[in-house]
């Protein structure tokens, strides 16, 4: 759907190079700058446990290297570091974990904040992709309609500054889409290299981009129609270059590096399907993340689309979204950032409906002060959402977490034996505590486990199992704990405590009296 006949003007500025390139990089510069707000607060505003998670294997490839910094740990700290990440489960290649390790050793130190450096960059740099895309497709007022979605869309900021590699993952899927595009535009030997990488990179950095990445480049194939590509060698080229790295990595993963369970465990929940509460969480969580008016525009934007091969790529893309869903049917409405390729498509959608607001307009060539006023309606609804994302990172402060764990870890002690109910799966006090608790279950892990038709036994078994050999019984979730009636009166009636702000810690040696 390549509409450039009919934009007269840039956001109705001089149709130059020059005016496209220096808004394309105000927009940039903008993105940046939008996502550095409360920008020194940790990493816990979003996907805490995920971005520990990397925070901890960051770690671990720093302290294995011989640096002053790491040389000059205790030892005993050094070694629990390495080996915590070694028992973590690694489902994608730490790609970045490693490249913000690596910025560790160059800058001399640890760095909370370097991930969410890197996660920014790639997330804007991205940018760059979607507009080039957009430009294939759409006006090029649609192009910047799109850019302005993707860089300043609310979630889309908040989930481009956490530490994971999905911000890396959405730029090679941009980057990957682009070049599809290219490649079925003009059939070269370097767009079918590129356009192959790229769909590698992507598959290679998250495996679920095979529905985002994968399932359009086999509809712009097929397009193509069989008798032309079936003899076509750069299509297995392609082919080979999308699927290699990505199954090479998960086959290696999942044998010679043990990490099978962790790769193909707990992602399949077919039995969801049947339950209507399943499909109405799907959509609250949409709601949550873009929104309802964006989704019904991403929807209607199908129907706005005249040229075929553009409404197969879109159409594709909406299907991969939908088998995706289906496939991670638990993560898909429990776990917000498995909605950030949605904000891919229905950036694409909003461009393609504000093209056609922009071709009306230009049609009806509005004299300069109602040029203006849509320019100033644009600029303010940016500043809206810059304001909002000011106000939801500023609500909480989360800067006194390290202090508070480095102190609890203090008071508790290194070489103890520690079983925990607390938050984000134990990974706050392995990161400043240096504690390696075992885990009492959550109500949302047994909700987990009822839906996998599965349970824990009875109480005082569970506590008998979990509990044996430990020194302490450490308490770090208040809230939860008094939703735990049955844990909460046997530990206050059976062990010595110490309380504290927000903790409670049991003196599991010592029992007051005999447990039954």
């Amino acid at each position: 759907m390549n509409e450039t006949h009919f934009s007269e003007t840039v956001l109705f500025l001089p149709k130059k190079k020059i005016t496209v390139i220096v808004l394309v990089v105000l927009f940039l510069l903008g993105g940046i700058g939008i996502r550095l707000i409360d920008f020194t607060d940790l990493p816990l505003d979003f996907a805490s446990t995920r971005q520990f998670h990397s925070l901890l294997l960051a770690r671990s490839y720093y302290y294995q290297m011989d640096t002053p910094d790491t040389l000059s740990m205790p030892q005993e700290l050094r070694t629990f570091a390495i080996n915590k990440a070694k028992a973590e489960p690694i489902v994608e290649p730490p790609i970045l974990e490693h490249l913000v390790a690596l910025t560790y050793r160059v800058i001399g130190h640890e760095y909370i904040l370097v991930g969410r450096i890197y996660s920014i960059f790639f997330w804007v740099l991205g940018g760059i992709p979607i507009f080039l895309l957009s430009r294939r497709l759409l006006s090029i007022n649609g192009a910047f309609a799109v850019l302005a979605y993707y860089l300043f869309e609310h979630f889309g900021v908040l989930a481009s500054r956490s530490f994971q590699p999905d911000s890396m993952m959405i730029m090679f899927l941009l980057w990957a889409l682009y070049f599809q595009v290219r490649w079925s535009q003009a059939d070269t030997l370097k767009n079918a290299i590129l356009a192959g990488v790229f769909t590698g990179l992507a598959v290679l950095v998250k495996a679920p981009m095979v529905f985002f990445a994968g399932l359009p480049f086999a509809f712009v194939i097929l397009q193509k129609g069989s008798k032309y590509w079936i003899r076509n060698g750069r299509v297995y080229l392609m082919a080979v270059l999308a699927i290699a790295p990505g199954l090479l990595y998960n086959l290696l993963s999942a044998t010679v590096g043990g990490n099978a369970g962790a790769i193909l465990g707990g992602r399949f929940y077919p039995q969801l399907y049947v339950q209507l509460s399943w499909y109405l969480q799907w959509m609250v969580t949409i709601k949550a993340v873009a929104g309802q008016v964006p989704l019904v525009i991403g929807l209607l934007a199908f129907f706005l689309i005249k040229d075929v091969k553009t409404r197969t790529l879109y159409a594709a893309l909406w299907l991969g979204y939908l088998l995706y869903g289906f496939t991670f049917a638990y993560h898909i409405y429990s776990h917000n950032y498995y909605q950030m390729p949605l904000l891919v498509i229905l950036a694409l959608g909003f461009g393609i409906g504000l093209s056609y607001v922009f071709k009306i307009l230009e049609e009806h060539n509005p004299q300069w002060i109602a040029r203006a006023a849509v320019m100033l309606i644009f600029i303010f609804s940016i500043g809206m959402i810059a304001q909002r994302v000011y106000s939801y990172l500023n609500q909480s402060d989360f800067r006194e977490k390290a202090a508070y764990f480095t102190e609890l870890g203090n008071i508790v002690g290194q070489n103890v034996s520690v079983v925990a109910l607390t938050e984000d799966y134990g990974y706050p006090l392995s990161y400043w505590s240096y504690i390696g608790p075992s885990l009492w279950p959550r109500t949302a892990d047994r909700d987990l486990k009822n839906i996998v038709g599965a349970s824990d036994p009875g109480f005082q078994q569970l506590f008998k199992e979990l509990t044996m050999g430990k020194d302490v019984f450490l308490v770090t979730m208040p809230d939860e704990f008094d939703k735990q009636t049955d844990l909460k009166e046997h530990l206050l009636s059976t062990y010595p405590v110490q309380q504290g702000d927000g903790y409670y810690i049991f003196d599991l040696a010592h029992p007051l009296v005999e447990s039954n």
